[in-house]
């Protein structure tokens, strides 16, 4: 769904609010990275475009440029197989919201990050206390599903640019620390999704909340 809109002028426009959430996951991931890895994020900024950068110091690269487009997916995945409750549902909108708090706090730095950060932030906490049963479950499993599916949309033009051209990516600076081509990195990166997105489905559907020990 998220591709065919992705498509037309005004479905982009209606799936930009998925989008800016994708972006501000991606950049934290970038930050959480380079914090993790002994290096440090100077500011996060998220652009009205949905787009979105991380100035980074130190830290180990290939882990760092790797951390945006994997950490979304992952943290996509998680909100997936672990909201298959009620609890679990509240506990995942819950806590991605904080998180996304603690980005604000700590390093974006623009308006238009300002903006979609603190909505975002309200919207995912408010559905945190307020809803209930199924609909706190659908609500963050497709939040989870648009992630993913976002984070593919972003792949794919990584994918375009990693083909013939120089630009500046998450896989040209792979291609950098390790000098495999950024094709390769954007093509791992597109693989990874698709991967799973179809493990995460798969668990989720089959098994029943109260199969975990």
């Amino acid at each position: 769904m998220a591709f065919v809109l992705w498509v037309f002028p005004l479905g982009r426009m209606l799936i930009l609010p998925l989008v800016y959430l994708n972006t501000h996951l991606h950049e934290l991931c970038h930050a959480l990275a380079a914090v993790f890895t002994g290096g440090s994020a100077e500011r996060i900024l998220v652009f009205w475009d949905g787009s979105g950068v991380t100035p980074i110091l130190g830290g180990w690269l290939p882990v760092v440029a790797s951390a945006g487009y994997v950490g979304a997916m992952v943290i996509g995945a998680g909100m997936i197989y672990f909201g298959r409750s009620e609890r679990g549902a509240k506990l995942i909108l819950a806590g991605v919201g904080s998180l996304l708090v603690v980005s604000l706090l700590v390093w974006v730095r623009n308006d238009a990050g300002w903006i979609t950060g603190l909505l975002w932030a309200a919207a995912l906490l408010l559905m945190a206390r307020f809803t209930k049963g199924e609909t706190a479950v659908f609500a963050v499993q497709f939040i989870g599903v648009q992630q993913i599916l976002a984070a593919g949309l972003s792949i794919l033009t990584l994918l375009r640019i990693s083909t013939g051209t120089e630009k500046q990516s998450d896989a040209q600076l792979m291609a950098s620390a390790t000098g495999f081509p950024a094709i390769v990195w954007a093509s791992l990166y597109a693989g990874l999704a698709v991967l799973l997105t179809f493990l995460t489905l798969k668990a989720a559907w089959h098994e029943k909340p109260g199969e975990r020990g």
